[in-house]
């Protein structure tokens, strides 16, 4: 064979590599991009769960609501509270009516301050006649951590306020039912 074919061939050779090489180069990208767009996903998605894990871990050690003392109130009473989904609600302290019976003192603590923002909100409810805390209740929160998205954030609490509202009703006796 002589010397010029063998360089044609070569050539030939040299320029189907680099046209593969180019065809194939916007495929990698693509490939390359999804690897690490499912790596961040997991990682986001990895750490909202470790996070969730934790609200629920502290949540059972000392979440939900803790009833001290019972407190009489009367018909016109509820009427004074409000309600939520139906049942009698204890508004917080700057938002209740001045001769409401009970009210609340809200606190809250950041527990982590950066996303994802972990809370503990803790309210100790005072009968307003000897401001006596009678009852106390505490909520776990995580907001946010989500893979950034132009979506609203995910949260999580525990436990959830209904399941408070409806643990605080033991601690109103109702006078005039029966």
């Amino acid at each position: 064979m002589s010397k010029r074919h063998t360089n044609t061939i070569g050539a030939k050779l040299k320029g189907a590599v680099i046209l593969g090489w180019l065809l194939a180069t916007p495929f990698l990208i693509i490939a390359l991009v999804t690897v690490l767009l499912i790596l961040a996903f997991g990682f986001y998605e990895g750490r909202k769960a470790y996070w969730d894990s934790k609200v629920k871990e502290m949540c059972e050690k000392d979440g939900g609501v803790r009833i001290i003392e019972k407190v009489r109130i009367s018909q016109a009473d509820i009427d004074l509270l409000g309600r939520v989904g139906g049942k009698i609600g204890v508004p917080i302290k700057e938002l209740a009516k001045p001769n409401a019976p009970v009210y609340a003192e809200l606190k809250i603590t950041d527990l982590r301050e950066w996303n994802p923002r972990v809370s503990r909100s803790e309210a100790v409810i005072r009968r307003r006649v000897d401001k006596t805390v009678v009852a106390r209740w505490v909520i776990y929160a995580r907001s946010g951590g989500d893979f950034p998205s132009p979506s609203h954030g995910t949260s999580f609490s525990c436990p959830d306020l209904k399941a408070i509202t409806s643990d605080l009703q033991p601690l109103f006796i109702v006078e005039g039912n029966s």
